[in-house]
């Protein structure tokens, strides 16, 4: 009897709602180590919040979608590291939600949809703690599509009202990050074509085009007066192309992994197969056919996209999900019996086992007390190899709290917040500071309560011919020679290619005067940051 049960349907909505919040809430109660790049997070947020516009008052490579909610969360809870986290879980609640709707626009049963959020929140959204334009770019063109799916697959009254919602997040996922972005409105078109092919009309594909491009024009011609062109990269001097034919070619042939080989040629072999019953592909049925191209769009964008954004590596697990309510929705299995049900979920359980061990044997060694202790008498797996003593530590075993407000819940090295509470003791009470903070220690500007640099030359952050250039670095250094600043801060990174123009720190070694140097809160911990005050008269 208990065999033959089935789950109704009403019982998994409440299973995915359990799922998503178990996944999402989660990083409320955890403390996690400063992460490298949370700096421009936490700053492109700030200056937003404090009023800053961007273009006018600070120049990036990019559009601003990505901070508009962290920015909108600070303004309502503080510039506080918590906040950001707080910030993410919505973000990653609404990447579920709007998952959910994808899935239900393909008439996708229960326990399949199931079995594809439990993937998603597993592979991708356990490992999306903060926000990041790398995962916000992608959870845009979700709720994009979402929108898009439903009014191309129930078309009704409101179908050109979600037409243009679409349109607006497809934007906001392009004024995120350019390349995913690009990729986002390209197979957007391309399920609207099919769409247009199947219904013979293209008053879908033409409405949604039409509202991009207004849309799209309402948010860059504004900004058209204050350098755009030149901080916005679309392959134009000064910015350089990340784009080869032969890159290209080795993510796909060498560098994708083979599990997303196989998604592919899974999907090509059901392909054929439809094709040959069928005698051809147009005679699916319509909805069939956009979930098969909306599948393998899935797959094909993370494998394009991987030239461009390369870190971190599973910025682009998402496509799991995808491919596997498919090919099950493909094979009729009755998922919704709870042991074919609880069998996937285990199955899924094994087989996406790297995340959630780390965190499980993190946790266990903090409940347990249990530390492994290595003793190079015995050879074993962590003791066959000798540990090269002066070599940079690659952990943060040693990491601490750190006592400031706007770094709460977070660890970073005990040497970085020695420096950083010298310097807030030692300037917090300067009226009118002026700073140029070339570090990843954004926060020290509510820490000390100076008002970040703005202005048509000043970037967001300081990359070296990604988001500033030769302009910036001869701007920059005619304002250290004019000692225009009171204190400066300079981070060095030995292992990235001249991440901090070397060029800027030149021009402080020459005109300042370096009066400390302390460890930068990055992994691995060879990476310090100097402190540059203006010569005394």
């Amino acid at each position: 009897m208990f065999k033959n049960y089935q789950l109704s349907e009403k019982y998994f909505i409440p299973i995915e709602i359990s799922i998503a919040l178990i996944f999402c809430v989660l990083p409320l109660f955890i403390t996690f180590p400063y992460k490298i790049n949370l700096y421009l997070a936490w700053d492109g947020a700030y200056r937003m919040s404090i009023g800053q516009v961007p273009f006018r008052d600070f120049g990036m490579p990019l559009g601003y979608g990505y901070w508009l909610l962290p920015a909108l969360f600070f303004k309502i809870f503080g510039p506080f590291m918590s906040t950001l986290t707080l910030a993410q879980v919505f973000i990653n609640l609404v990447s579920v939600f709007a998952l959910h709707k994808i899935f239900q626009a393909f008439k996708v049963k229960g326990g399949i949809r199931v079995i594809g959020i439990f993937l998603f929140c597993l592979s991708y959204v356990f490992v999306n703690f903060w926000p990041w334009y790398n995962h916000t770019v992608f959870v845009y063109e979700l709720i994009g599509l979402a929108f898009l799916l439903h009014a191309i697959l129930d078309k009704n009254h409101y179908s050109n009202l979600k037409l243009i919602t679409g349109a607006l997040f497809i934007f906001l996922s392009f004024f995120t990050k350019q390349d995913i972005g690009g990729l986002a409105f390209v197979f957007a078109l391309s399920l609207l074509i099919i769409d247009a092919i199947c219904d013979r009309s293209y008053k879908s594909l033409l409405t949604f085009t039409a509202s991009f491009l207004i849309i799209g024009g309402l948010f860059i011609l504004p900004l058209t007066f204050y350098d755009f062109g030149y901080w916005f990269n679309y392959g134009q001097p000064p910015h350089g192309t990340r784009i080869s034919t032969l890159d290209l070619l080795g993510t796909i042939f060498s560098e994708s992994s083979l599990i997303m080989r196989f998604y592919i040629i899974a999907m090509i072999i059901y392909c054929v197969h439809q094709w040959y019953k069928n005698d051809k592909l147009i005679a699916w049925p319509k909805r069939e056919l956009l979930f098969f191209f909306f599948t393998l769009g899935m797959v094909v964008q993370p494998l394009i996209a991987q030239l461009t954004t390369y870190i971190p590596e599973n910025v682009h697990y998402y496509y799991h999900s995808f491919v596997v309510v498919f090919l099950l929705s493909r094979l009729k299995l009755p998922v919704d019996r709870p042991i074919i049900f609880g069998g996937l979920i285990i199955c899924i359980l094994l087989f996406w086992t790297q995340d959630y061990w780390r965190y499980a044997n993190r946790i266990m060694k903090q409940v347990f007390s249990v530390e492994q202790k290595l003793d190079y008498n015995y050879v074993s797996k962590n003791t066959w190899k000798l540990k090269d003593e002066n070599a940079p530590d690659t952990d943060r075993s040693d990491w601490v709290k750190t006592p400031f407000k706007s770094l709460d819940n977070v660890l970073m090295p005990k040497e970085t917040v020695q420096g950083m509470q010298n310097l807030v003791s030692r300037y917090a009470n300067v009226e009118n500071l002026k700073v140029l903070n070339m570090s990843e220690l954004t926060q020290l500007a509510y820490e000390i309560g100076y008002i970040p640099e703005k202005g048509p030359k000043t970037a967001l952050w300081y990359h070296r011919n990604v988001a500033f250039f030769q302009r910036e670095v001869d701007a920059t250094c005619d304002e250290i020679h004019a000692e225009a600043y009171d204190l400066v801060l300079f981070e060095v990174i030995p292992r990235i290619n001249r991440f901090y123009p070397p060029d800027v720190r030149a021009c402080l070694q020459e005109h300042y005067k370096l009066v400390k140097r302390f460890k930068a809160p990055r992994i691995p911990e060879d990476s310090f940051i100097e402190v540059y005050e203006r010569p005394a008269k």
